[in-house]
């Protein structure tokens, strides 16, 4: 059995993709949305953004950086996706480039999870500066071979039959998107420890 890094915690699933694992920027912007207008009903404290997509501005002047500080103003925290481009410089996507908000970059084990002397960052994941001049990354956690659920009838399974891990509904996925969830978890741990924590805390 898997569980994830905070396993007792209430999740809210936006979908904000198709069954082929493509968005636009408006259905994203659509899901931050009602994450921020609902904040107080169902107690939206962090928003996982496991996505990416190549800068085309300023981040200020972005609509999906927008949308994004708006909800840290609201006070949800926000953790993205380095995005997996590369660990040249100014690799970092969209929303990740957003300076307010958490972005995360992937680590790996090297297939040896009780020896952290060989853990490494992984080729794949993006790295800064931002082009507005911000350090990003501001953290990595593990993102390669990570063992998550998903439905062996999704797009993505039949795609990649060799990540199905020892269930049919098991896989093992590697990406800054599966990174991002581990901090998600650890976010939601510090605020179960420390409820008045705020995002720029």
């Amino acid at each position: 059995r898997y569980e994830g890094i905070a396993p007792g915690a209430n999740i809210i699933a936006l979908k904000a993709f198709d069954k082929n694992g493509r968005g636009t920027y408006a259905s994203v912007i659509r899901a931050i949305d009602w994450a921020i207008i609902h904040r107080d009903e169902y107690d939206v404290r962090i928003l996982n953004l496991s996505l990416s997509a190549a800068p085309s501005s300023f981040y200020w002047d972005d609509p999906l950086a927008q949308s994004v500080m708006a909800a840290w103003d609201a006070g949800i925290v926000v953790v993205a996706s380095a995005g997996n481009d590369g660990s040249d410089h100014f690799t970092i996507g969209v929303p990740g480039n957003v300076p307010q908000i958490i972005t995360v970059g992937a680590t790996s084990d090297n297939y040896t999870p009780d020896n952290p002397d060989d853990d490494f960052v992984t080729s794949f994941s993006g790295a800064g500066p931002t082009p507005a001049g911000f350090l990003k990354p501001e953290v990595v956690a593990p993102g390669g071979h990570i063992v998550g659920r998903m439905s062996h009838k999704s797009t993505i399974a039949e795609a990649q039959p060799g990540a199905k891990h020892k269930s049919k509904e098991a896989f093992a996925m590697s990406g800054t998107s599966q990174s991002a969830a581990v901090v998600s978890g650890v976010v939601a741990l510090l605020l179960q420890a420390d409820p008045s924590l705020t995002p720029d805390a």
